[in-house]
């Protein structure tokens, strides 16, 4: 087990957004009129995880560049992707990928195309295709959570995990499982994203207050997860004004939230003085897909875009093959 730098990992982006705000700072006659000394930013903490000697018996794995599907003892299966340039001369990321209702582990790895990461990917098998704490689950919210450390711990005592750099995404019902991971695992998961998540009742309750690393994207036009939220299978979901503004006081965010248009129509929002990093991307007439996936069937944004941006926000380099840049308009 490799442990890196407890340093939050920052994407460019924010990077750059940070710096700018450093010269205003140091310049601040000619960065605005206000009299009033600036409210002092909360800074990013240091992060540590709070995982132990791993007890899991070890995977027999898949050749590197490789998928192969595991079984664990449980009877709980999940896909495993192991990087083509894998080492264990050094410490590797771990990204868990969660699908949506319905759906699979196997499309959830088309859909994103993650295998391309230089990164340890695991995409889960949600019991009937489904995840807790949402109201069609089949499982309890422990089980699934049970299942997740189990996938973690078997992963890091079969290869060379950066303890500090675990992370999950999911889509739809597999969004709002991957911000109820960031409730209650805030010590295993560094960061999260979530696109178009459906943000069921329980899932931000009874949560840790520590601070989770979170990314949201969705579509203001999905017709499935409403961007305002709303009612689906008789229980209430949370909209994402909501959810980013739970976060924005669990991550103790005391800056401005810096707002820019990208080149592909979609706008990201970043929050500043953070104690961890909080951004949301909000697509205009985007849908219920993953955008930029090859299940979405609209060009709404380039190819590659979410894939491109919850790397870029979890700090993991490699990209698929034709992703298209998504810089600053």
């Amino acid at each position: 087990m490799g442990k890196t730098s407890t340093a939050w990992p920052r994407p460019v982006h924010t990077l750059v957004g940070l710096a700018a705000s450093a010269v205003c700072a140091l310049a601040l006659a000619s960065c605005g009129t206000s009299q009033e000394a600036p409210t002092s930013p909360t800074p990013e903490a240091a992060w540590t995880n709070d995982l132990g000697i791993p007890v899991a018996p070890m995977l027999v794995g898949p050749e590197p560049g490789h998928t192969k599907k595991m079984k664990l003892a449980s009877g709980r299966s999940f896909l495993l992707h192991v990087p083509e340039n894998y080492t264990p001369e050094r410490a590797w990321p771990v990204l868990l990928s969660f699908h949506g209702y319905t759906d699979s582990p196997e499309n959830m790895e088309k859909y994103s195309q993650f295998d391309a990461a230089d990164a340890i990917v695991a995409y889960p098998a949600g019991e009937k295709a489904a995840w807790a704490p949402a109201p069609y689950a089949v499982t309890s919210a422990e089980e699934d959570l049970d299942f997740v450390r189990t996938i973690v711990d078997s992963l890091r005592a079969t290869y060379e995990v950066d303890d500090n750099a675990i992370f999950a995404a999911g889509l739809s019902n597999g969004g709002g499982f991957a911000a109820f991971l960031a409730c209650r695992m805030p010590g295993t998961f560094r960061s999260v994203a979530t696109v178009s998540a459906a943000y069921y009742e329980g899932i931000h309750t009874d949560c840790s207050d520590r601070p989770v690393g979170r990314l949201d994207i969705h579509g203001t036009k999905d017709p499935v997860v409403n961007y305002e939220g709303g009612v689906r299978h008789g229980t209430a979901y949370s909209s994402v004004a909501e959810v980013l503004g739970q976060h924005q006081k669990r991550n103790k965010c005391r800056g401005d939230v810096e707002s820019v248009r990208l080149t592909n129509g979609a706008t990201r929002e970043t929050w500043t003085g953070c104690q961890a990093p909080l951004q949301h991307i909000r697509i205009e007439g985007g849908s219920h897909v993953w955008p930029g996936g090859n299940n979405s069937t609209k060009i709404e944004v380039g190819e590659g875009f979410a894939t491109d941006a919850v790397l870029d926000f979890f700090g993991i380099p490699g990209r698929p093959e034709g992703t298209e840049e998504h810089n600053v308009a």
